[in-house]
């Protein structure tokens, strides 16, 4: 395995980027990319994520005669915070959007440190697992590792202490020129439309891609897939349910995931008088300008952070998933994780959502995606439960069509593979 360590290149996922065009070429990565290639000798480079690589990794391994491909399961080479959502909370189709990167990136972290505490953090706990008489003595080595900042071009910061950056930020000045985001945003794409095939999420993924200026014929839907999903087991209706028990994961842990939209719709609930004929748990973060309303409505219940693991155990009391997300989301697994417990979903129109939720099949599409659509479908729900279990029958009798196991997604990616190498007329041994 051949991992860049301490990249130069500051990751900070959704918060932006302070330095757009050193994500485009950067000397130190290159040369190691560049060096790999010469001695793992692979017949084609499969592209995940570009978090700390420079997008320049595709010309390298075409000037190496390596085909190449990528899989687009966010939006970071088109925009700098990764989810094509502004400072006026709206998503960002822009296709000149340099000036409007600039603002949003104006609060953009100048290291990698947000991501360095919590890697320090899960190494620090898998040891104390590992060796439980040393866990306490773990945590007070990550509280001191989690100040330490060794960055070689960025002064110490404090620790933040909320990563959800304020609706506007114009008052902050801008970490980079307007053409400098701009430039970032042109040579993805000519880089991108230069790959051998780009992989998007869902049907959503790879509409944006090739309307903000992509080459489609560069571009596949692929769905993904994730291991634990085989684990989950379709829980049992007896008939319809008499009160209805509704749940989202991570639902509320922003704005972009829909912490407004679901709030909105249970301030709507109660103005209707349905306050007390349904619950809905919360799992997963609540971004804290939402979190004291919501614990105060009787109908809510906030259950905190939940692992895929427990997942199955979780949703057996659920009825009816929601997935609010305002921002175009790659997929939304969370909408995929309730289809394999059975379990009918409302989804808000948007991004790879509309793939998976097929209404009077799987669940309901809120198509305005606001919190008083989804009010107008949960109402419908509580007062008709028979149809909620008429659609978990469907869902349950479909489940083979609709979660795709890890085994056939490795074999979809073997003939992806194998058809790139061919039509590339390459002839080396090994993927990488």
């Amino acid at each position: 395995m051949f991992e860049v360590l301490n990249s130069p290149i500051d990751v900070a996922l959704d918060m932006g980027t302070s330095d757009p065009l050193q994500e485009l070429d950067e000397p130190h990565t290159e040369r190691l990319f560049r060096k790999a290639l010469g001695e793992f000798r692979p017949d084609v480079v499969h592209l995940q994520e570009l978090f700390g690589l420079p997008s320049s990794l595709i010309d390298i391994a075409h000037e190496a005669r390596v085909p190449v491909i990528m899989t687009l399961q966010d939006y970071l080479p088109l925009c700098p915070k990764l989810k094509l959502f502004d400072t006026e909370e709206r998503v960002c189709l822009r296709k000149d959007p340099g000036e409007q990167c600039s603002v949003c990136c104006a609060a953009a972290p100048t290291d990698s440190k947000d991501l360095r505490s919590p890697t320090l953090g899960v190494h620090l706990v898998n040891l104390g697992r590992r060796m439980p008489r040393t866990r306490d003595a773990a945590w007070r080595a990550f509280h001191l590792a989690s100040e330490w900042a060794p960055d070689r071009r960025s002064p110490k910061r404090p620790p933040a202490q909320d990563r959800t950056p304020p609706p506007m930020v114009e008052a902050t000045p801008p970490r980079a020129p307007a053409a400098a985001y701009q430039q970032r945003r042109d040579r993805n794409i000519e880089r991108l439309s230069r790959a051998d095939l780009l992989l998007a999420m869902s049907h959503r993924v790879e509409e944006i891609y090739s309307e903000l200026g992509v080459d489609p014929k560069r571009l596949r839907t692929l769905h993904l897939t994730l291991e634990h999903l085989a684990l989950l087991r379709p829980r049992s209706f007896d008939g319809p349910p008499r009160k209805l028990r509704f749940a989202t994961l991570g639902g509320a842990a922003s704005v972009q995931k829909g912490a407004a939209v679901i709030l909105d719709a249970v301030r709507r609930l109660d103005a209707v008088g349905l306050g007390d004929n349904y619950t809905l748990a919360v799992h997963g973060l609540i971004e804290e300008r939402f979190r004291s309303e919501l614990e105060r409505s009787p109908a809510v219940s906030v259950e905190g952070f939940y692992d895929p693991g427990t997942l199955n155990g979780l949703l057996e009391s659920v009825d009816v998933g929601i997935v609010p997300s305002l921002w175009e989301e790659a997929y939304a697994y969370v909408g995929v994780e309730f289809l394999a417990k059975g379990i009918p979903v409302i989804g808000n129109a948007r991004g790879g959502i509309t793939d998976y939720i097929q209404p009077g099949e799987t669940g309901w599409l809120n198509e305005d995606s606001s919190g008083s659509g989804l009010a107008r479908l949960m109402a419908a729900a509580i007062r008709g439960p028979e149809d909620v279990w008429r659609l978990h029958g469907r869902i349950v009798a479909r489940r083979d069509e609709l979660i795709k196991t890890l085994d056939h997604h490795v074999s979809e990616l073997d003939g992806i593979y194998r058809g790139v190498v061919a039509g590339s007329g390459g002839s080396r041994r090994r993927a990488a």
